[in-house]
């Protein structure tokens, strides 16, 4: 009989006995890739101390790329073996291959350390899978992530990067991959990023190795380099040093154009949807360009938005970023749009009278994000925004309306009499 693997303290399995891969077979769901091809990941679990083989990080992504942006709990996930070999035939020796990584890919450990409000440091370490299962001749393997790192992978409200499925699996080397992941978490507020050496082994998890610097440059930076030099994260590097020995290095980015603090502002709330729906910088830079010299409207922006939005979840559309992209650049929904604004209500200031009352005006995207701000430090009395608004709704003085096409909370101050002459 196969025998069958578990690491001890924690849930990760190897099954390969027919009974139980196929117990787990009936429970596995065989949902594939995401369509927009866009997989995202909190900064702290990139930041993360952990070591990879290159299948064991392409099974990741893989798993990864299967997560709905809705989902609230981790499914158990059927992933074919051909996923891992985007250019490559599958053969005999592959699924040796496969078995090897899964057996390793089970045991793995992330070290996550964060800072608390107080700056007190906080390190965690738990497996990263929760089961982890290949029987030969399947052709796939069923696969489910850790319940611990939830936080970092679900319901991502904030400082999380996105990245390109298809990009992720094209690397040939796990530190490419690593440090494609750490550039573009940084790249939204530096186009120089400095990273200290020993911090930077620490969290490639090669403290222990490539001790002479030549070799550390020749088997990583340099093959790094070389692979992310066709993707966004295209980059030079400087050596810094202290005496002779090199202590940080100097990432500069060259393509594309890199956003940062002091760049052309979007209306707010939009830039947030943009890069959650997967824009490159290269694209979100063309669009910001465009809104800066008058071609681009706040209202036509929200509305592209908003139609592309509604279009994917009705399974019309395989690119959502694509596709908003090329109508913000074109124009492509101005006649739509003109329709749309034409069926607006038009909104009247209401009239004077004896009575004074303060009237607040609230957009609901600016709402919804004070919401999300409280959510994420634990402070907000709902869980839903949508229940937040039902609850604020409920009372007498708030109430709903549309202003230049943009939904808005109205809050009207209890109004008093004006005290006669």
């Amino acid at each position: 009989m196969a025998k069958s693997t578990k690491a001890s303290g924690s849930q990760t399995e190897l099954f390969s006995n027919d009974s139980d891969f196929l117990e787990a077979d009936r429970r596995a769901t065989s949902r594939q890739l995401r369509q927009d091809s866009i997989v995202a990941q909190h900064n702290d679990l990139i930041r993360a101390r952990y070591e990879m083989s290159l299948l064991e990080s392409r099974l990741f992504i893989c798993l990864l790329g299967r997560i709905d942006r809705k989902d609230k709990d981790f499914l158990l996930c059927r992933i074919p073996v051909s996923e891992l070999y985007p250019d490559e035939k599958v053969g005999g020796k592959a699924y040796a291959q496969v078995r090897e990584a899964v057996i390793r890919l089970a045991s793995r450990v992330i070290h996550v350390e964060s800072i608390d409000e107080n700056g007190r440091r906080e390190i965690v370490s738990n497996p990263l899978m929760a089961t982890c299962r290949y029987k030969e001749g399947s052709g796939y393997l069923i696969a489910q992530f850790n319940n611990f790192v939830k936080p970092y992978l679900l319901e991502l409200q904030g400082n999380f990067t996105v990245a390109e499925i298809q990009t992720l699996l094209g690397f040939r080397s796990f530190y490419s991959y690593r440090l494609y992941w750490l550039l573009k978490s940084a790249a939204f507020h530096h186009e120089t990023i400095k990273l200290e050496l020993s911090s930077l082994k620490k969290t490639l998890n090669l403290e222990q190795r490539y001790q002479n610097f030549a070799d550390f440059k020749r088997f990583v930076l340099d093959i790094a380099k070389h692979e992310l030099s066709i993707t966004d994260m295209a980059f030079d590097y400087k050596q810094l040093k202290d005496g002779r020995a090199v202590t940080a290095l100097s990432f500069h980015l060259l393509r594309p154009a890199v956003v940062t603090q002091d760049d052309i502002k979007l209306p707010e709330g939009t830039q947030q949807t943009l890069t959650e729906v997967g824009l490159s910088l290269k694209s979100l830079s063309d669009i910001k360009l465009r809104f800066q010299q008058g071609g681009l409207p706040e209202d036509y922006l929200r509305f592209v938005i908003h139609y592309y939005q509604e279009a994917k979840k009705k399974g019309r559309l395989k690119s959502l970023a694509g596709a908003i992209y090329k109508a913000l650049m074109t124009d492509q929904l101005r006649q739509e749009f003109q329709l749309w604004q034409a069926n607006q209500p038009t909104y009247h200031a209401p009239k004077a009278t004896h009575k004074t009352a303060k009237v607040e005006i609230i957009p609901l995207d600016v709402l919804r994000e004070q919401f999300e701000s409280l959510s994420t430090k634990g402070l907000a009395e709902y869980d839903t925004f949508e229940a937040y608004l039902d609850w604020m709704l409920s009372q007498a003085m708030y109430d709903m309306d549309v202003i230049d096409g943009k939904e808005v909370l109205v809050y009207t101050e209890p109004a008093t009499d004006i005290p006669k002459a």
